[in-house]
This record gives structure tokens, C-alpha cells and sequence, in this order.
């Protein structure tokens, strides 16, 4: 079954567009809005930050078992379905935030709605997907894939901040991010599709002919895939979950956080939203390089090094922070944005290449409960941090060595065992089967497990 006849280019790099923008818009009204909305409901209402945040952690809870429940359905019917599914849910509670009045309408509907919604219509699902149309250049689909995440904490605090709040109100402004997020999610949810083979294609290009070494590659990562059941048995999976469950740590604390603490030191809301965004640009300037570096590199290397920049990145932050400088922590925010550029798409990478594509939603969602119990209690806890001593300093610390201990685990990490033999069986049979017909490529060489 063909898409659209004969395609110009590989679908998958629609499938990449579709994703990114997904990403942009679901990243954009779930996260990096949070915090400029912050001051004015917090002024209008007089809740304490604690309390605003702790709608985000129940959120993450809630996603601990949407994120098990999804995963296999992924597998079986796409994204699309979840994605729409996830557009219904989010836009109504978008615009049911301009009309809450009191604390407990806040936390449901945004802990509950709002968050699943956009989780649902983006980072859920969208990376997975992609992982499954790339394997030889999924290093770069999932680099510009990610991009999307780093957008929306370029565009959305600023846009919301002065576009909307400022001339319209907090209230309305949530109506137009409903408007908004409804206008792109559904076109760009209908453009997703579930993986090549289902429209006479193989992963990263060509609808009949790739190269052997392309062919060989999809064909060993799909026939090496672990279960579920096989993945829980091997300790890579545990490793992989602790160390990007504390890794997102520091993202969510600086994404919801950072203005608010820069606040603190002097800095005006605008001011601190663009100090912010500084971080964001470099973040998505660098998810293409990260990506090709994944596919020419040890992807436990990778990981490690961008951990390690990231951590320096919070230290350098806190410490300019104190001088009161523009410049100073816009510096130390370029730091902590290209340490944290690498961090989805060497996720969504290590995932991909240590479980396989071919369950790797199921397997993923597994993963879930997890890593969304650990990000769940950042908000409320950063938040119960700053509220009880006065100062965001000591958390920003703690993220700080969160992210340092995220690289040296990386390094530890091992390929499961079933999946190292298979990759160099299947590959010895199908260099027999290929050279049995002729003289092809030489094959693209494997990334070991040292």
C-alpha cells in the first residue's frame, strides 16, 4: 500500500514536521506557559507557589498510567488516534482555565486535563513514532523532532507574556492558546502515520530499493526488538529509567521555575522570561548536533557529556544570579541550554537502540510510571523548597547534582544480553542471504557494547 503514490521525499520527514510541530504546541500550553501565568494567578489568588505547582505533580501522577496504558497501543493502531483523542481533551480545559475561580477548579482541570491532554497530542507519542520510521538516521530525526520541545520554551513564555497577558488578561489568553493549539494539533495529528512498512516502505528512505546497509540495519533492529517481558528482565532497563527520571528533573525546575527565581534577584518577569528563553534557543540549536553526534558516536558518551554540561550549566546559573547581570546569566543559561539540547533526543535514542523499535512503545510505557513518579514530586518539591527557606539556591544545587550523577550512569550502561547475540546473528545471516545474490554495500558498521 502506497500513501500518496510515489512520494517527492520519505515520508518520515513529514512524520518528523508532523512530530516537531505536535511537540511545539503540547510543550508550549502544558510547560514553558506555566510560568508567566505564575505571577498574575498567584497575585489574583494569593495561593502559595507550592500550591500552584502541585497540580503539576498530580498531573505527572496521572500520566504514570495513561503512559502504561498508551504504549502498547501505540505499537498496534499509531499515534494518530492518541494524538487526536489528546486535542479533544486538552483544548476544551484550556478554555475552562480562563473561567476557574477557585483553587480546587485550578488543580483539576490543569493537573488532570490540561497536562494528559498535551501529553497525549505530544511527547507521549511522538518521539516514538519517529523512532520507528529512522534507524540508520534517527540520531538526526529525533535531533530536529526534539527541536520542537526547545521552541516552545523560546516562543510561548515571551509570546504569552506580551502578547497576550500584558493586552489581554490572563483569562483570555488561555482562550487563545486553546484556539491555537486546536488550529495546528489536528492537521498535523492527521499527518502522522504508524510506521513505514504499513505503506510499502523501510525505515529512513525508498519505497522499494534502499542501500544494504540501510536494509540490513532496519532489518536487524526490528528482528533483535525485546518485549516487554524481556525487557524488564535486563538491568539496562532500570538503568535507563533512573537516569533520565532524574535528569528531567532539572528541566522541569528551571522551565516552571526560572522566572519566578530570577525574579528574586531583581530581574522583571519579561526580563527573566527572555533570560529563560536564552536557555531554550541554544537548547534547540543544538538537538540537530546532538542527533548527528548519536549517530556517529557511543551513545552512552554522548549522553554522558551532555549530562555533565548541563550540570555546570545550573551551578553557573545560581552563582550569576547572585551578580544581578543580564549578561552573566544569559552566559550561564547558553551553558545549561546546550547541555540540555542532548537530553530527548539521546532518550528517545538509547530507548530505541537498546529495546528495538518494534515494541518500543510498549516497552516505553513501562518506563513511565517511573520516571513520571520522580518528575512528579520537582514542581511541588522546588516549590515547598523556595517557600520554607526563602531561596531557590539549594534545589538549583540538587538539580545541579542530579544531572552530574545522570553522567556517570550513562556510563555504565550495557546492551541486554538477547539483544547484543541476535544483532550479530540476524546480521550474519543476512550478510549470507545478501551475498548469495550478488556483491551489495558493505553493510554500515554496528554500534557496540563495549
Amino acid at each position: 500500500m502506497r500513501l500518496f503514490g510515489r512520494p517527492p521525499i520519505f515520508y518520515g520527514w513529514v512524520v518528523v514536521a508532523a512530530a516537531f510541530t505536535a511537540q511545539f504546541i503540547a510543550v508550549g500550553v502544558q510547560t514553558s506557559v506555566s510560568a508567566v501565568f505564575a505571577p498574575q494567578m498567584l497575585d489574583e489568588f494569593g495561593w502559595s507557589r507550592t500550591a500552584f505547582f502541585f497540580a503539576d505533580t498530580a498531573g505527572q501522577v496521572v500520566l504514570m498510567i495513561v503512559g502504561l496504558l498508551l504504549g502498547p497501543r501505540v505499537d498496534r493502531f499509531g499515534s494518530r488516534p492518541i494524538m487526536l483523542l489528546g486535542v479533544v481533551i486538552c483544548v476544551p480545559a484550556l478554555v475552562y482555565m480562563s473561567q476557574v475561580d477557585s483553587y480546587w477548579e485550578y488543580f483539576i482541570v490543569r493537573g488532570v486535563f490540561v497536562i494528559t491532554g498535551a501529553s497525549m497530542a505530544g511527547f507521549l507519542v511522538a518521539s516514538v513514532t519517529v523512532s520507528k520510521w529512522f534507524v540508520t538516521k534517527r540520531g538526526q530525526a529525533l535531533g530536529w523532532t526534539s527541536m520542537g520541545v526547545s521552541m516552545a520554551g523560546i516562543v510561548w513564555p515571551s509570546l504569552t507574556q506580551w502578547a497576550f497577558i500584558e493586552p489581554l488578561g490572563w483569562r483570555t489568553s488561555w482562550i487563545v492558546l486553546a484556539a491555537i493549539s486546536l488550529a495546528v494539533l489536528v492537521p498535523v495529528s492527521l499527518l502522522m502515520r504508524r510506521r513505514p512498512e504499513d505503506y510499502g516502505m523501510v525505515p529512513d528512505g525508498g519505497e522499494t530499493q534502499v542501500s544494504s546497509a540501510q536494509h540490513q540495519a532496519a532489518e536487524r533492529d526490528f528482528a533483535t526488538s525485546l518485549t516487554r517481558r524481556e525487557a524488564v528482565r535486563s538491568s539496562a532497563f532500570y538503568m535507563i529509567v533512573v537516569i533520565f527520571g532524574v535528569s528531567v528533573v532539572g528541566i522541569f525546575a528551571i522551565l516552571l521555575h526560572g522566572v519566578l527565581f530570577l525574579g528574586e534577584h531583581g530581574f522583571s518577569a519579561g526580563v527573566a522570561a527572555l533570560l529563560v528563553a536564552v536557555m531554550s534557543i541554544f537548547s534547540g540549536a543544538t538537538k540537530p548536533p546532538w542527533g548527528w553526534a548519536l549517530d556517529r558516536f557511543d551513545s552512552r558518551m554522548v549522553g554522558s557529556v551532555s549530562f555533565a554540561i548541563a550540570a555546570a550549566g545550573f551551578v553557573l546559573v545560581v552563582l550569576a544570579a547572585d551578580t544581578e547581570s543580564a549578561w552573566l546569566v544569559g552566559g550561564a543559561f547558553v551553558v545549561m541550554g546546550i547541555g540540555i539540547g542532548g537530553n530527548i533526543p539521546i532518550q528517545e535514542m538509547i530507548w530505541a537502540e537498546y529495546f528495538g523499535r518494534r515494541y518500543l512503545g510498549a516497552v516505553r510505557s513501562l518506563g513511565f510510571p517511573v520516571a513520571m513518579g520522580i518528575s512528579a514530586a520537582t514542581p511541588v518539591a522546588v516549590a515547598l523548597y523556595a517557600d520554607l527557606v526563602g531561596s531557590y539556591d539549594g534545589a538549583f544545587y540538587t538539580c545541579a547534582g542530579l544531572w552530574a550523577a545522570s553522567a556517570l550512569l550513562c556510563l555504565l550502561l550495557r546492551l541486554p544480553r538477547k539483544r547484543r547475540q541476535l544483532v550479530r546473528e540476524v546480521g550474519q545471516r543476512l550478510a549470507a542471504a545478501l551475498a548469495a545474490v550478488g556483491p551489495v554495500a558493505r553493510p554500515a558498521k554496528q554500534k557496540r557494547d563495549a
